[in-house]
Parts: structure tokens; C-alpha cells; sequence
């Protein structure tokens, strides 16, 4: 009878937990992150009697936390490449309606700074159509200058960004800590842990990769290492290595994440990847970094070649003409730690070799080498002056080894962009000499246009005249002789030369064709004040199709375009991937949800099942009092 109802009495008590764990994860069905768990049965040890063994009821063997590490793994990996794609599409896609923008964008202002000018091209001493081209020019400038601060707008950003994900980061990391130390306490003591703490631990493990990529490991305590990036340890057991932000040396606006403890080793920016952290660092360093770079070589060679240009030019006032934009200038920054007295000097020579990177020079005691941050491409330079992508750098012969400097060539270019011509007549559209034949020329002759080369002595001063004489060269030997100018005379054969001859006057260079007599003269004059020739306007009018930037390659539309269109692939690809991520998120946490998830369908018929099983072995007691008052009803008798 005993035996019967402990029989009894231990399925009552089994069952009991078994539909409370039911009943329990019904409640929890919609609560997030909570693991399903099964109830285990096992036959308590048998009783031997006689020849035979005889059950002695049922007892739990376990509460099964349905849980796959697996399954949990693969959510947080997708978690972290999903958050982190989203977020990349949205910087992607906001900077790519940004630059698209007619209001913004660079475009039509350059289209209408060519257009100014080709209207003071076809009127050189109209004052106002002068003034409209200072105009769309310091519109253009304007907005070089506010896309930069819109691009500086997103760095700032995604330096908040990072301000809170570190904190956040740093949060969900002493918390996994925490956790990690009570369940190893739980299973040091009882040798198991607590389902609501592995469970609060999993929900902090997914937040902590939506923020950034981590790699869990599971040790034999019940604890998890946590990584980040590249291997970089965050939680160990239940230690924590804090994440801070630091402010770059070179540039304040700059935010770097760097060690707590550590912050001397510099940036570990490279190390870390996935999650919205990663995805802002990786914006930051590629699609905004490359944005601004590009912006910088273009506002850099628009103003270098238009300069050059322009100071080939004579305006209204008759004087050579000056910088039409502000004069860009390399920004060198040498290290805290540099001997005193080193200097060294960058300026900028090529437009077309410019590549937008910056450089490190670093000097060992014997030679310097030049390191591009960009490519980490090296090579070394002797003392004296370099040439490296369209740089000039003068380094210094007195340096001592440790000395460093950093030269950003176009890094402040486009913020910096701005005119430094401000009045109408200052603007140099006519060419510099003007070529007059003497009236009483008899012969055929012609001097063509004149270019000047840079470092040509302008203006002349005084007429400089070229005059036929068939010995000018000696007997027999024809040329024009040179009088108000070294480098005369100039050898010319009409017999040979009638075709046209390109000949050079020092810096002076002109094309001479036709049949001259003895006595023919030309003569070069420095172009007047308030001359309508506009040989130069329409020089600077040429440069907007001009392959003046890329390596001679393209114009400055097309670099513009290319910056645009750069973006935008980097846009359109970052939504492809996002939605490719969400999709195989989703997939990803169907399959856990599968294993770990509650069904509330299978916990019905669960219960059900319990219930009656529960009903069952009530019987099971009832017949063992049955039994029990039909025994003592007999020994009554």
C-alpha cells in the first residue's frame, strides 16, 4: 500500500513541475529572448523483491533548457551584419540625396560660373557681365565650401555615433561580466545555472552585436568570453576591458575608440568591424573619407589651373592678372615630440598627379621616408627637394632621428575655397601682347598668337619689333632681327619656312608663316587698358572641358562626376547587401525559434497531456486509500 501511494504520490509531484514549466512558458510565449524549457521524466531506482524488481514511481531528472549555440551564434552574427549594413545604407544613401541635390551640389554651379565667363568673353569691357561671373564664382564657391561642412556634419555624426556606442558597449559588456559571475557561482554550488540568467545573458549578448561583430566563447564555468573585431578581448569570465574615445592628434573633429586602459597604443578603429560601430567607422573610412578627399583634389585643381590661367591674362587696368580663387596651400603638421628649429616646407606643382592623400614623413638619422596614409605605400626621400604626386616637399638637412610630420596637401582645400579676386576689373580676360605687322609691309608674312610661358617677363614694358632682313644670320642666311629683347635674331627662310615655323623669344613662344621682303617688321606690345580682346577668357572658358585633374584624365565635371557616381554605387550596393542581411537575419532567428522558441500549440497538448497524466495518478492514490480502508474495515471484524 506505501508503495503504491509513493508511487502515486511522485507522479503527482513530477507532473505538478511539469505543467508549472508548461504553464510557464505559456506566460512567457511573447516575452523576448526567454528560452522554452522541456521537463525530463526518469524511473526512480527499482526495489527488488524476490526474484523480480518492482518501480518505485518517477522523479525529474531535469529542466531542459531548450537552447542551441549553434542556432544563437549564427542570430548574432547575422544581428551584427544586419544593424551594421542598415546603418551603412542609411549614412550611403542620405550623403548620395545630399550631393544629388541642385541646391547642393556642385554641378550647376560650375555650368554656371563657364557660362559667366563665356558671357565676359563676348563682351571683355562689360563691367556687368564681369560682375556676374565674381558672382556665380563666389556661388561656387559657397558651395564648395558648404558641402564640405555638410561632409564635416556626417564625421560629427558618426562621432556622436560613437560616443554612445562605446557607452553602450562598455554597459552591455559589465553586464554580460555580472551575469557571467553569477552563473558560474550557480554552477559551482548547485551545477546548474539559472535559466532567467543564461537567458538575460543571450538577450545582452544580441544587443552587444547589433552594436558590434563578436565572437563568444563558451568555457567549461558556464561563463562566455566575449571578442570584438579582430580578436580584441571585451569580456573575460568576469572581467571587462572598457572601450573610450579619443580625439585624433591631427584632427580634432576626429573621434577614434580606443582601449580605456590603454590609450597610448592608439586607435583600434581597424580592429573593429560589424555591428553600428563597425558600419560607422567603416563609412567614416571609406565612402566619406573618399567623399572628401575627392571634393579636396577638385576644389585644389579648379583653383590651381584656373590661377594659372588667369595670371596669364591682362585685365581691364591693364596689369598682369593675379589669383582668381584663393591660393590653395598643403597644411603640414609636425609632431609634438620634432628637435626645435626642424621645418619643412609642401607646395603644391601638378594638379593632375594630386591624389587627395595625405603623407607621413618620418626621418630615421639617415633618410626620410615618405608614407601615404592612404595606400601605407612607402619610399624614402633624400634631404633637399622631392616631388612625390604632384608635391613639393623641401625636407630639412638638420633633422634629428624621431622627427616626423604629416602633410595634408588638399585635406583643408575645399573648406578653405574662396575667392581672392573682388573687383570686376581685376578680372584677366585679354591676352597678354597683342602682334601688329607694320602697315607698309609689302611681303606676305604673318605672326601668329603668342603664348607666354610662366616665367615670361610680363608685361614687357616696351614694344618688343621683329624685322625681316635676308642676312640676319649672315650673308645668305635669312631671319628676323630682334630689337627690344634678348634672343634675336631669329633664324627664318621663307624658301623653307613659308609653311609656318614655331619659334620661342626667351620665354615668348609664336608661330611666323608667310614670305616676307627685306623691311617687313612686326611688332609685340603689351595689351592696353580697357582692351576688348578676350584671347584670354576664352582660354579659362576652355578649361571647363580641359582634362586638368586624375593624371590628366579628367575635367572638372567629370571629377565631380565621379565623386557622385562613387557614392552613389557605394549606396545602391550598401541597400542590396541590407536587405540581403535582413532576409537571412529573419531566417536565422526562425531557426532558433524553432528549437528555443515557445509554441503555443505544443504547450497546449502539453498540458493537456500532463493534466490528464496528473488526473491519472490521483487515481492511482485514490485506489491505494481504497485498498487501505477495505484492509482496515477486515482487521475491524
Amino acid at each position: 500500500m506505501a508503495d503504491l501511494l509513493n508511487i502515486g504520490a511522485s507522479a503527482l509531484l513530477s507532473l505538478q513541475r511539469a505543467i508549472s514549466t508548461t504553464g510557464n512558458n505559456i506566460a512567457n510565449a511573447n516575452t523576448p529572448g526567454y528560452t522554452r524549457q522541456d521537463v525530463l521524466f526518469a524511473a526512480t531506482p527499482a526495489e527488488r523483491q524476490g526474484d523480480s524488481y518492482l518501480g518505485t514511481g518517477v522523479r525529474i531528472d531535469a529542466v531542459r533548457r531548450n537552447f542551441d549555440q549553434f542556432l544563437a551564434s549564427d542570430v548574432q552574427s547575422r544581428t551584427s551584419a544586419s544593424s551594421g549594413l542598415n546603418l551603412l545604407s542609411d549614412f550611403s544613401a542620405r550623403l548620395d540625396a545630399l550631393l544629388g541635390d541642385a541646391d547642393v551640389g556642385i554641378s550647376p554651379a560650375l555650368n554656371d560660373l563657364f557660362g559667366a565667363l563665356e558671357g565676359v568673353a563676348s563682351d571683355p569691357a562689360s563691367l556687368p557681365a564681369r560682375q556676374v561671373l565674381l558672382g556665380e564664382a563666389e556661388v561656387l564657391a559657397q558651395r564648395i565650401q558648404g558641402l564640405d561642412r555638410r561632409l564635416s556634419d556626417f564625421g560629427a555624426e558618426i562621432g556622436t555615433r560613437l560616443e554612445a556606442g562605446v557607452r553602450e558597449i562598455n554597459t552591455l559588456a559589465a553586464n554580460v561580466a555580472s551575469l557571467n559571475e553569477q552563473i558560474s557561482l550557480g554552477v559551482a554550488t548547485t551545477g546548474s545555472a539559472s535559466s532567467g540568467l543564461l537567458d538575460s545573458r543571450d538577450r545582452a549578448l544580441e544587443e552587444l552585436s547589433s552594436l558590434v561583430g563578436v565572437t563568444v566563447v563558451p568555457r567549461n564555468d558556464g561563463a562566455v568570453n566575449v571578442m570584438i573585431g579582430n580578436g580584441q578581448s571585451l569580456v573575460v569570465g568576469s572581467d571587462v576591458t572598457e572601450l573610450a574615445i579619443s580625439r585624433d592628434p591631427t584632427d580634432a573633429t576626429r573621434l577614434n575608440v580606443v582601449l580605456a586602459d590603454a590609450p597610448a597604443q592608439g586607435p583600434i578603429d581597424r580592429f573593429i568591424s560589424g555591428g553600428e560601430l563597425g558600419a560607422a567607422l567603416s563609412f567614416r573610412g571609406g565612402v566619406l573619407d573618399s567623399a572628401r578627399r575627392e571634393l579636396g583634389v577638385l576644389a585644389t585643381g579648379l583653383a590651381m589651373t584656373f590661377n594659372s590661367q588667369h595670371r596669364a591674362g591682362v585685365d581691364l587696368q591693364g596689369q598682369m592678372g593675379g589669383d582668381f580663387f584663393a591660393p590653395p596651400e598643403p597644411v603640414v603638421l609636425p609632431a609634438g615630440s620634432n628637435s626645435a628649429g626642424v621645418t619643412l616646407t609642401a607646395e603644391l606643382v601638378d594638379a593632375a598627379a594630386l591624389t587627395g592623400a595625405d603623407y607621413r614623413l618620418d626621418y630615421d638619422g639617415s633618410q626620410w621616408t615618405l608614407r601615404n596614409q592612404q595606400t601605407g605605400a612607402s619610399q624614402a626621400l633624400p634631404s633637399g627637394s622631392s616631388v612625390v604626386d604632384g608635391v613639393r616637399f623641401d625636407l630639412p638637412g638638420a633633422a634629428v632621428a624621431g622627427d616626423s610630420f604629416l602633410v595634408q596637401p588638399t585635406a583643408q582645400a575645399a573648406s578653405r575655397f574662396g575667392l581672392a579676386l573682388s573687383s570686376p576689373a581685376g578680372i584677366a580676360v585679354a591676352g597678354p601682347l597683342q602682334v601688329a605687322a607694320d602697315p607698309a609691309n609689302l611681303g606676305s608674312a604673318n605672326l601668329g598668337p603668342v603664348s607666354a610661358g610662366a616665367s615670361a617677363a610680363l608685361p614687357l614694358g616696351s614694344p618688343v619689333v621683329l624685322t625681316f632682313d635676308p642676312d640676319a644670320l649672315g650673308p645668305g642666311l635669312p631671319g628676323y632681327q630682334v630689337s627690344g629683347a634678348a634672343g634675336g635674331p631669329l633664324a627664318y627662310d621663307p624658301a623653307v619656312d613659308a609653311a609656318g615655323k614655331v619659334v620661342s623669344l626667351g620665354d615668348l613662344q609664336f608661330r611666323l608663316s608667310g614670305e616676307p621682303v627685306a623691311g617687313d617688321s612686326f611688332s609685340l606690345r603689351d595689351t592696353p587698358a580697357g582692351s576688348s580682346d578676350n584671347r584670354n577668357g576664352l582660354a579659362l572658358a576652355e578649361l571647363q572641358a580641359a582634362p586638368t585633374l586624375a593624371g590628366g584624365t579628367a575635367s572638372y565635371q567629370d571629377a565631380y562626376s565621379t565623386l557622385v557616381s562613387g557614392v552613389a554605387v557605394a549606396s545602391r550596393q550598401a541597400q542590396s547587401e541590407a536587405d540581403t542581411a535582413s532576409v537571412m537575419l529573419a531566417q536565422s532567428v526562425s531557426a532558433r525559434e524553432s528549437v528555443q522558441g515557445v509554441n503555443l500549440d505544443e504547450e497546449a497538448a502539453n498540458l493537456l497531456r500532463y493534466q490528464q497524466a496528473y488526473q491519472a495518478a490521483a487515481q492511482v492514490i485514490a485506489v491505494a486509500d481504497t485498498l487501505f480502508q477495505t484492509l482496515l474495515a477486515a482487521t475491524r471484524r
